[in-house]
């Protein structure tokens, strides 16, 4: 029979797992914190939908990256994931500005382009075609009607033309730069 004695025994001190609650309530904290400060820059309810993506966004972006550069001495954690969803809901509204800026002036420059286009500019310019395509050689004005005119694809056009992809893509090139020529010429006449 083996004899220790108390040096020689190491006691294991159990270790608790914290409970679930607490911890649950602390996430459940700093979604509130995020949501109110997503919902003052959105200027929207708390429980608006865009409100909620921010805010969860915010969680998430903590836990990918936040989470390491936090430092506890600069700052409480609800107040770093708000300025966290105040950032994302800033970007989200730069974001949003920009797209419809960028909608509005597509808008304006399609109402431009079909107000302006009378129609003895349309006739000219089918005219101005004709003529460009009639200099053309034959396989150059069906590569141009088909890919340019009638929209169709060149895998497509070339499956009907039983061509090969490279084939086909290297004539509507070269029928391309033929029609610039030909146009160029035109003008300078």
């Amino acid at each position: 029979m083996t004899h220790l004695d108390a040096g020689q025994l190491q006691v294991r001190t159990a270790t608790r797992r914290p409970s679930p609650a607490p911890e649950a309530a602390r996430w459940a904290d700093l979604l509130v914190q995020a949501r109110l400060a997503a919902a003052r820059v959105l200027r929207l309810p708390p429980s608006h939908p865009d409100v909620e993506d921010r805010a969860q966004d915010a969680l998430l972006a903590f836990l990918a990256s936040g989470q390491a550069r936090f430092d506890p001495r600069q700052g409480s954690l609800p107040a770093y994931v708000a300025t966290i969803a105040r950032n994302l809901s800033l970007s989200h509204l730069r974001d949003r500005s920009t797209r419809a800026r960028l909608d509005a002036r597509l808008a304006q420059e399609r109402q431009g382009q079909a107000g302006s286009d009378s129609p003895l500019r349309q006739v000219e310019a089918i005219r101005d075609l004709g003529r460009v395509l009639s200099r053309l050689c034959p396989g150059h004005v069906e590569a141009l009607r088909r890919i340019d005119l009638r929209g169709e694809g060149i895998g497509e056009a070339a499956a009907r033309l039983g061509k090969s992809y490279q084939a086909m893509n290297g004539q509507v090139g070269h029928a391309r730069a033929a029609a610039r020529r030909v146009a160029q010429e035109l003008l300078a006449a």
